[in-house]
């Protein structure tokens, strides 16, 4: 098996990068064969991803956070070429909905256990959502895409103080954010109906998880060719409290003012332009359309999958072969 292992060197402690050499390594002593290449500036992963799929490499391993298995992802999309994982940035929200180990210091051996999956893991088709914005450019994500209050957010974090601050630059930023953002009118078009509420924040999910702490979308599986919308509506800082606490308990979706619907796609317009990010990347504003693109990319999962994740957990199973039968 041929692997480029795709890494942000900016994401991960010292101790963190030790590890990481152990994990290829193991790798190579298990027979493959492992190429790296780093990542200076944003964009650089999408490339080197699109890069590896068109030289016929057998996985891209992406090393770091949400973000750099955003840009990774966008750049596999429509190849053969299989995605590996191996966490290593501020929340990892993907590898924790599927069961993938992060590392801490308190789990030193998580990178090994993780390179383990990409030898030993299953292949699966999974589906993406596709961001698609008023000035044609086009956008993949794997676990969501998120409209107003968190894309402000994500607007206002910087990759520095994540790193330096980790979770606590995230409050800081959500604090300072939340307290002046008020709710804008729009429409959400979806599952052929077409609403008008005043918006704090909508989120469309592939995945379940949501910044690690919150399971929004409980209903959502990556495979089943469908997205989950989930609208919150409301005015200000007391409706955002009102939310996050409905998040945190899991009656959120018993509130009047969450709105949930399971649909391919969902057009979002609003009087103001609101901010649009995905997997914790920021990329433009509305009026934005989000569509379900099924079974879009190939990924390396572990062998014993969390039963939540797919709605299929016995269908389009392939092992990744062992480099002993290879």
């Amino acid at each position: 098996m041929k692997a480029l292992l795709i890494w942000n060197p900016a994401a991960g402690s010292a101790d963190f990068h030790h590890h990481l050499t152990e994990g290829i390594h193991s790798l190579e002593r298990w027979g493959w064969q492992v190429e790296c290449a780093a990542t200076a500036a944003r964009g650089d992963a999408t490339r080197l991803a699109r890069e590896c799929a068109q030289q016929g490499y057998d996985v891209a391993i992406a090393v770091g956070g949400d973000g750099t298995i955003n840009e990774v992802v966008n750049g596999l999309v429509g190849s053969d070429t299989a995605l590996g994982v191996i966490p290593a940035g501020t929340a990892n929200v993907y590898a924790a909905d599927v069961g993938i180990p992060i590392w801490s210091h308190l789990h030193p051996h998580a990178v090994s256990e993780a390179a383990s999956i990409i030898h030993t893991g299953q292949r699966r088709r999974l589906d993406l959502g596709r961001v698609q914005l008023k000035d044609g450019r086009e956008r993949y994500f794997f676990m969501w895409c998120g409209i107003g209050l968190d894309a402000a957010i994500t607007h206002e974090v910087r990759s520095e103080d994540t790193r330096r601050m980790g979770y606590l630059a995230w409050i800081i930023a959500s604090i300072m954010v939340a307290v002046n953002f008020m709710g804008h009118g729009g429409r959400v078009t979806m599952g052929g109906k077409r609403r008008r509420w005043r918006l704090l924040w909508v989120v469309v999910s592939n995945g379940q998880l949501y910044g690690r702490l919150w399971r929004i979308a409980p209903t959502a599986k990556m495979d089943d060719g469908l997205l989950d919308v989930t609208v919150f509506e409301g005015y200000g800082i007391l409706s955002t409290i009102r939310h996050i606490l409905g998040l945190t308990l899991g009656f959120h979706m018993r509130d009047p003012r969450v709105h949930h619907e399971r649909c391919s796609s969902v057009l979002v317009r609003t009087r103001k332009p609101l901010p649009v990010h995905v997997d914790a990347e920021p990329i433009g504003n509305t009026p934005v359309h989000v569509s379900v693109v099924p079974r879009a990319i190939t990924v390396i999962l572990p062998p014993r999958l969390p039963m939540h994740v797919l709605s299929h957990q016995d269908e389009q199973q392939e092992a990744v072969q062992e480099m002993t039968t290879v």
